[in-house]
């Protein structure tokens, strides 16, 4: 794990919980142990927090450039974190390794658990800080609100966020057809001093999954598309022909197919080879599996690109156009597309301390990266809820967990199933540099929250946790 994978939240140390609302709670869990003493994970943790949890964003560079150069290309993360968490709180620590220290910490800011992991070489050199989210620890509970002094709680947190300039973007609350939250903030277009309007279009990284996945349930609705049918009867001229035969589109969907990433250097040398889904199939197509189909959970955008391929090969069209057609069209999500546009909010990566940087726009894939609204995301929500997607039957299958994904998150046919304080709630989040999004469907309630933003994770799905933890039930 490395900050790739990072998911936390902030805290700072000393004094008690935030509930979130302006209450302040004892802390769930009293720490196990301390950080005193002169082991060498616990010398570097305390000089890491010291420089991450200051304002200092100078300092903190200059730290990881002497004690952990190779952590550089994550420097603008880590302060982008730091900012949107307000720094960390320990909770508890414990050395878990001759040489390694895991501690547990919690936002100030926002409600988010987390846990650094700090190793040391032989030379009690630092080696690594290693950062993954974490379950709320047991017996921490946030007490449910009525639902006006939730949304107001979340409105006045945002306003205080927007006016320090660290959030920028829209928020939807609503029950059935009724908005109950639906609230713009910050800027869209810094260089340009454009404001996020409710209707600005952001990149909603990978939660376009669950526009493949709706497209790919909607293929074995009408009995096309197996879920246990080999990627060979599907794609006869698949690369990797052994893989094909074992590999199914449930496999897929459920993150189990061992199919890895698209990212990396191996995407940055042939980026401009790769113009469309064949393009990533005949590239990536003959690697061999990272583990045994159906063996465990892996997160795996390839997988997706796989499906979109699928998709296109079965509809034959291309998987942009059959969105529009079928997906898009039907739920009423006319400013939901897969390329930029004019106007779209800016991905800006960074904090605003250390400086935001604007990035280019990004272009859809299978896996995610199209542009949608916080309207259009509740236009999809009711869509799929009111079966005019799929059938109830259907509907069923693509929200039924199937896979254990860690934490407190499983995984159906595509999309993401967890609890939020106790609710249990459907949907995907998305996440790129300059890129967060969170859409969080509530059967038992009725809610519907979206959050959407132009700066990198958690920066939606904090305001998204904070408002599914304190609605009613």
């Amino acid at each position: 794990m490395n900050r790739r994978g990072f998911v936390a939240g902030s805290i700072l140390l000393g004094g008690g919980l935030r509930t979130g609302d302006g209450r302040c709670a004892e802390p769930a869990s009293r720490p196990t142990s301390d950080l005193a003493g002169d082991e060498p994970a616990k010398v570097w943790f305390r000089q890491w927090l010291a420089v991450f949890n200051g304002d200092d964003p100078v300092a903190y560079r200059a730290f990881i450039q002497a004690r952990l150069p190779d952590a550089l290309p994550y420097v603008d993360e880590d302060l982008a974190t730091r900012e949107a968490s307000g720094g960390f709180t320990v909770l508890r620590a414990a050395l878990t390794g001759p040489s390694e220290l895991t501690v547990w910490v919690q936002d100030r800011t926002w409600d988010r658990f987390s846990k650094v992991v700090v190793t040391a070489g032989p030379d009690g050199g630092l080696t690594d800080i290693a950062f993954s989210g974490a379950a709320a620890p047991e017996g921490f509970r946030i007490a449910r609100l009525g639902e006006g002094r939730a949304v107001s709680a979340l409105a006045d947190k945002l306003r205080i966020e927007t006016g320090a300039d660290r959030f920028s973007g829209a928020v939807l609350a609503a029950r059935g057809d009724r908005a109950i939250l639906r609230e713009a903030y910050g800027l869209a277009d810094r260089g340009a001093g454009r404001k996020v309007k409710v209707g600005t279009r952001f990149c909603i990284g990978s939660m376009g999954k669950m526009f493949t996945a709706v497209a790919i349930l909607q293929q074995v609705q009408a009995g096309r598309i197996q879920l246990d049918a080999p990627v060979a009867a599907l794609l006869p001229d698949y690369p990797n022909a052994a893989l094909a035969k074992r590999l199914t589109v449930e496999h897929l969907l459920t993150h189990t197919g061992g199919t890895g990433d698209i990212f990396g250097p191996f995407h940055d040398t042939h980026r401009d080879e790769l113009r469309s889904v064949s393009d990533y199939v005949r590239l990536y197509g003959p690697r061999e599996p990272l583990f045994e189909p159906g063996a465990r959970f892996a997160y795996s955008n390839y997988g997706f690109v796989l499906l979109g391929a699928i998709l296109e090969r079965v509809t034959g069209q291309a998987y942009e156009a059959y969105f529009a057609e079928h997906v898009f069209g039907p739920a009423g999500m006319a400013a939901t597309s897969q390329l930029p546009r004019a106007g779209d909010a800016l991905p800006y990566a960074g904090s605003a301390l250390a400086g935001l940087k604007p990035l280019a726009p990004y272009v859809g894939l299978p896996a995610g990266g199209g542009y949608s609204t916080v309207d259009d995301l509740h236009a999809f929500a009711t869509a799929l809820t009111n079966h005019r997607l799929l059938d109830p039957v259907h509907t069923g299958l693509l929200t039924t967990p199937r896979v254990e994904a860690g934490g407190s998150s499983r995984w159906a046919l595509g999309l993401r199933v967890q609890t939020r304080n106790g609710a249990t709630c459907y949907g995907h989040g998305g996440g790129a540099p300059g890129v967060n999004g969170d859409l969080a469907i509530y059967p038992a309630s009725g809610y519907v929250t979206a959050a959407l933003c132009n700066r990198g994770h958690p920066q939606a799905v904090n305001p998204a946790e904070f408002l599914g933890a304190r609605l009613p039930a």
